[in-house]
């Protein structure tokens, strides 16, 4: 197994199909082939399937919300609903990637609440979200979060940092994996996403503080609450444990 750290100046890198290290918290999910969605727009007719919805968070310290925006065939926009995490933001910019988002099958979506150091877990279905639960992040202040299959990671920019891997339930329960957190390079270096490859082997951690983006790779063998260890990756700074 083999360890690969890239040097950076930029917060940006488009790493195998997914944008790591900018700002935005905004996900697409699509829209199956014949399902409709009320929309601002007038009549849900008037949404084509398969653009679907737009997702961003509010981080607000009152009270952490999704905003859903339904699109149209011309490409604008609208808002459509609002739907509370069951936590809170911080009222502020995170300077992060992937606050939110979607896993690829589009039936989950994941949203970090960095005030109250938790993840929410949406199920979304016919174009609306239901929350599932929300759980502690394994750390403090929770600033991006990457999902593979029944595997989630989420990325805490608290003193001292750290990621800390989930194990998602068929009904949307996060069960935190036992051994999978891990400290990155240093307490406090800045990091801005975590995301995986489309693949799964593959987990890509930024850190801005130290413009590394640090390449682990790992195998997926999950088989159940009381999976055995997998393959880990380390290197000198961040090891990675996939179950």
């Amino acid at each position: 197994m083999n360890k690969h750290v890239w040097k950076t100046t930029a917060a940006g890198l488009f790493a195998f199909g997914a944008m790591v290290g900018c700002q935005s918290a905004d996900t697409v999910s699509p829209i199956a082939d014949g399902e409709a969605q009320t929309s601002a727009f007038g009549d849900a007719g008037s949404i084509v399937p398969g653009l679907g919805s737009v997702f961003t968070a509010t981080n607000s310290s009152e009270g952490n919300e999704i905003i859903q925006y339904a699109r149209a065939s011309d490409g604008q926009i609208a808002e459509v609903a609002r739907v509370a995490t069951g936590g809170l933001g911080t009222g502020g910019g995170l300077g992060n990637q992937s606050g939110i988002s979607l896993s690829p099958s589009g039936q989950w979506l994941f949203a970090v609440n960095a005030g109250s150091d938790d993840v929410s877990v949406f199920r979304v279905r016919r174009g609306q979200l239901e929350l599932m639960d929300t759980e502690p992040s394994g750390g403090t202040q929770p600033i991006s979060v990457t999902a593979h299959g029944n595997l989630v990671y989420v990325l805490n920019a608290g003193v001292p940092n750290n990621i800390q891997g989930f194990h998602l339930a068929p009904n949307g329960d996060l069960m935190p994996i036992a051994g999978s957190e891990r400290m990155l390079s240093g307490d406090d270096v800045g990091p801005a996403q975590v995301s995986f490859s489309p693949n799964g082997d593959y987990l890509v951690v930024t850190e801005k503080g130290t413009n590394a983006i640090h390449h682990l790779y790992g195998r997926q063998r999950w088989s159940g609450f009381h999976a055995k260890r997998a393959d880990e990756q380390r290197n000198d700074s961040v090891r990675i444990l996939l179950q």
